[in-house]
């Protein structure tokens, strides 16, 4: 299959090194300034910025990157970082031109393995995915767990981010990271049993709390003084994260109650975004119980809300959302903007949400075509909106 003349074919493991695979990011988004100054708006809630925003992922679900499993990651991991670059650069020639609000970025991908291993543990490869099995089967295990610099894949994963960053850095391509949120690391650790470990001995599990929380924080600092190392930060480098500001997964909450959350996460959740200055949380809509409880968190810049099979649409849980916890949503630099999956038609039929609280709306579609008309109706919507307040 060929896009505007880039040839997009599964890589298979052959790293082309040297090759520069990116152009300068004004070239993919030539209202880069407008969109910045757009965007920047709308978190600053600056006056006359859009009460809403929509990004646009096309073919993100039909484009396949690089087959994990093909790849040597023990002893030349730039080869399957060099694919991943190119499978990122294809995809954001795709969306070239496209006058949404998503600035183009590269966000790591190694499976989920890799949130994990850099505190212990191997890490299994798939197609598509990777695995670290739990370390801490005993309890007693948690004992020996150390925060070791020379642990192979906080490593691994520091040169990763090193050689990204530079990769990318020329081209004023901004870098995305994510991590586990301290209950999604101590799930990781020590696996399923955690949910027998919160009614039989909670102790247990706030010591293995205090691990994960003091985990995150330190591989999250080692990573950003990679991604904000004085030779390569650009006027766009803390765009998607920042040195201070933390983006992580609330994954497990959506397995949990709303007590047991409050009670063995949100002390640490909230800990780590006080020690950064502001966090992002990202979950899913198989766990919308829990959102209001994110929503009591203070330093949250942003929830973002992914759409899960056979559960409800993120905009609908968002709408009920607003209208039985009115008291936690609103226009204020204190409450967190929600960003939620949305079909095109989506985007539009929910746009007046945005009267009631910030909200982006994040549109994936399976061309570049199907985006841009996305990006027409919304706008179209937006204008009629803002006529109508004139």
């Amino acid at each position: 299959m060929t896009v505007r003349g880039i040839n997009l074919s599964t890589s298979s493991g052959h790293g082309k090194r040297g090759v520069q695979m990116f152009r300068d990011i004004s070239y993919y988004k030539p209202d880069i300034k407008a969109c910045a100054r757009r965007v920047n708006g709308f978190f600053s809630m600056a006056s006359g910025a859009p009460q809403a925003l929509i990004y646009t992922f096309p073919s993100v679900l039909t484009l396949r990157g690089p087959i994990l499993n093909q790849y040597n990651f023990e002893h030349d991991m730039e080869s399957y970082l060099d694919d991943y670059l190119e499978y990122q650069a294809q995809l954001t020639e795709i969306r070239r031109g496209i006058e949404d609000d998503w600035i183009p970025s590269v966000v790591p991908y190694m499976g989920i393995g890799e949130f994990s291993a850099f505190v212990a543990g191997e890490i299994e490869f798939g197609e598509d995915t990777s695995w670290a099995a739990p370390v801490v089967t005993e309890k007693s295990e948690l004992a020996e767990l150390r925060l070791d610099p020379n642990n192979k894949w906080f490593v691994r994963l520091n040169e990763a981010t090193r050689y990204l960053v530079r990769k990318i850095s020329p081209c004023r391509i901004p870098y995305g990271r994510g991590y586990y949120s301290p209950l999604d690391l101590a799930w990781a650790l020590r696996g399923e049993s955690i949910y027998m470990d919160f009614y039989e001995d909670p102790q247990f599990v706030h010591d293995l709390m205090e691990l994960a929380l003091r985990a995150t924080e330190w591989f999250a600092r080692a990573q950003a003084s990679e991604i904000f190392a004085p030779d390569v930060v650009h006027e766009y480098s803390a765009w998607h994260c920042g040195p201070n500001r933390i983006a992580i997964s609330e994954d497990i909450s959506s397995l949990i109650s709303p007590n047991h959350y409050n009670q063995y996460a949100a002390p640490y959740t909230q800990r780590l975004f006080n020690s950064f200055g502001m966090g992002e949380v990202h979950c899913h809509s198989a766990g919308p119980h829990v959102v209001p409880e994110f929503l009591k968190l203070t330093n949250v810049r942003q929830i973002q809300i992914v759409a899960d099979p056979n559960t409800r649409r993120p905009v609908e849980i968002l709408a009920d959302l607003v209208d039985s916890y009115p008291e936690l949503f609103g226009w204020s630099s204190d409450i967190a903007v929600i960003q939620v999956d949305a079909s095109p038609e989506e985007a539009v039929q929910y746009y007046d949400l945005s009267q009631q609280t910030r909200v982006v709306f994040s549109v994936v579609t399976e061309t570049a075509e199907e985006a841009q008309h996305a990006v027409q109706i919304f706008r179209a919507r937006q204008k009629q909106r803002r006529n109508l307040l004139l």
